[in-house]
């Protein structure tokens, strides 16, 4: 069979691109084609293949099936200096910078030469570094430190790097996710302007308003298949969340004698979390949401959104600019943790082995680091390693952790089984407001279904009020009683869960 007809002007070209992990079909018979001089978007819910298709780009990954062409010639992309030889450069979604070293010496980390200096720049790196920044609009000082700027400027710094890299390739993820409005539009503005000078840019959002305002073409993924490429004008924005949403079969309604439901209307329905104006410049502002005592309430948010922000907020973990924190009537002191914890407010984090786990320790050690654990495994100051051994089998046996070993290193544990171990020190530290993001990243089926179970266990058996903030709309429909559904830093819709389906959440969570 015969090759495709290559397009004209075109950059780079995917041909059938397959990709597989254990269990997963990433990508399944994908073309993409991005030509010089246009902006073509890629979009697609969480889990749409969209970052493993940036990851093939970049040389991170590479393809099981398919043919990468560029400027017509077959390429193989096999590492990160595979795809910089080819002239494809990647402004990944975080702003990652070595915060002690300069914006300028940030700009050249990996390009400088063999003689430069690790201080100061040098008047030709600087004259370079100065005219990137010019093409993207920054006016910055190339020698003020990484840590004294702002996420617009990082973000710029970034794009200025890539074209350094001379590269004819951009490919650009989420980069007005964290963006106030004015900042997302000057970078689109600059954006244009490279567009404009013949550069191949591939930009991967969930802001279909970018989109339908910038994108010369739209290549929709759903469920790691290509569903449709649009030119401008050829798709109005419902058609674009119709096409990005994926069938999503109704849950079994819930009858009179739902168990669960009996014993979630034997709590009094009594606010428990308050939160009014609660801000955080470049992130949320002015929220207000109230939360019952043995309740699950949802945040659904696409990524840059500002959910787990949000979250990590309440908790104590970021700090905020105003607003206030009620838990029970007592206001808690916006960003101490220690005055959270002390009132019952424990956060689960995404990032569960950066944050929500102690990779090198065992599963005993990290269920028994929380200061909250039950009297008996501390008595007079002193640890009682049987207590804590008795403390962590029963979590173990409760919560079907695997294997059923307490000494066994947690980070050997499945991410399932990791989740359900921070859940299980939450259990111990008898939170009256559970916090947690992402409850099921990374997670098979059989242990999100457990993990579900657990939580609604810890909101309707204890009356603990769990707050889930979360980028996998289909897991809180009959999960959550109340679901907020958060969109550029404000919550923008309340749906109640019984009501609430995927296709409203997803319609009003996408800018």
């Amino acid at each position: 069979m015969s090759a495709p007809a290559q397009s004209a002007g075109s950059a780079i070209r995917f041909e059938g691109i397959g990709k597989r992990f254990p269990g997963v079909i990433a990508l399944q018979g994908v073309d993409l084609d991005l030509r010089r001089g246009e902006i073509h978007a890629l979009i697609g819910e969480n889990g749409a293949g969209k970052s493993t298709l940036i990851k093939i780009l970049a040389g991170v990954v590479s393809p099981d099936d398919g043919v990468i062409r560029v400027s017509g010639r077959v390429v193989s992309i096999s590492s990160p200096k595979d795809a910089h030889r080819l002239g494809i450069s990647l402004v990944p979604q975080d702003a990652l910078m070595v915060p002690e070293l300069s914006i300028g010496r940030n700009i050249l980390l990996g390009l400088e030469s063999a003689t430069a200096r690790r201080g100061a720049l040098s008047r030709s790196e600087r004259e370079m570094i100065e005219a990137a920044m010019t093409k993207v609009g920054a006016a910055f000082d190339v020698e003020a430190p990484a840590k004294s700027l702002g996420v617009p400027e990082l973000r710029l710094a970034q794009i200025a790097r890539a074209l350094l890299q001379s590269t004819d390739i951009m490919v650009l993820d989420e980069p007005t996710a964290v963006l106030s409005e004015p900042d997302a539009d000057h970078l689109l503005e600059r954006l244009d302007r490279l567009r404009s000078e013949g550069r191949a840019i591939l930009y991967v959002t969930h802001r279909l308003s970018e989109v339908m305002r910038l994108a010369d073409r739209t290549t929709i993924l759903r469920d790691g298949r290509q569903v449709g490429v649009f030119k401008r004008g050829e798709i109005t924005r419902d058609e674009m969340v119709r096409l990005i949403a994926r069938e999503v079969h109704a849950p079994k309604p819930r009858t009179s004698d739902d168990s669960s439901k009996d014993t979630e209307t034997a709590i009094p329905k009594i606010p428990r979390l308050v939160v009014r104006g609660l801000s955080a410049r470049h992130r949320f502002a002015d929220v207000d949401m109230v939360a019952d005592a043995g309740r699950i309430v949802g945040i659904a948010g696409v990524q840059g959104s500002g959910h787990g922000a949000l979250l990590r907020a309440i908790g104590g973990l970021d700090p905020v600019d105003g607003g206030r924190i009620e838990v029970d009537g007592e206001r808690l002191p916006n960003g101490s943790v220690r005055r959270a914890v002390q009132r019952g407010v424990l956060t689960v984090p995404a990032d569960r082995r950066g944050a929500a786990i102690v990779p090198a320790l065992s599963v005993r050690s990290n269920l028994a680091i929380s200061n909250r654990i039950r009297a008996r495994a501390r008595r007079w100051g002193l640890r009682s390693h049987a207590a804590e051994r008795e403390m962590t089998k029963s979590y173990i046996n409760d919560l079907a952790i695997r294997p059923r070993s307490t000494e066994i290193p947690i980070a050997s544990l499945s991410g399932g089984n990791q989740q359900k171990a921070a859940l299980a020190r939450v259990l111990e530290g008898s939170a009256s407001v559970l916090l947690i993001e992402e409850p099921t990243q990374g997670v098979d089926v059989s242990a999100r279904s457990e993990i579900h179970g657990l939580l609604k266990r810890v909101a309707r058996g204890t009356g603990c009020t769990v707050v889930i903030a979360t980028s996998e709309f289909e897991e809180l429909i009959d999960l959550a009683e109340d679901i907020h559904i958060m969109r550029s830093g404000r919550l923008v819709k309340h749906l109640p869960g019984s009501t609430a389906t995927y296709h409203k959440i997803l319609e009003s969570a996408l800018p």
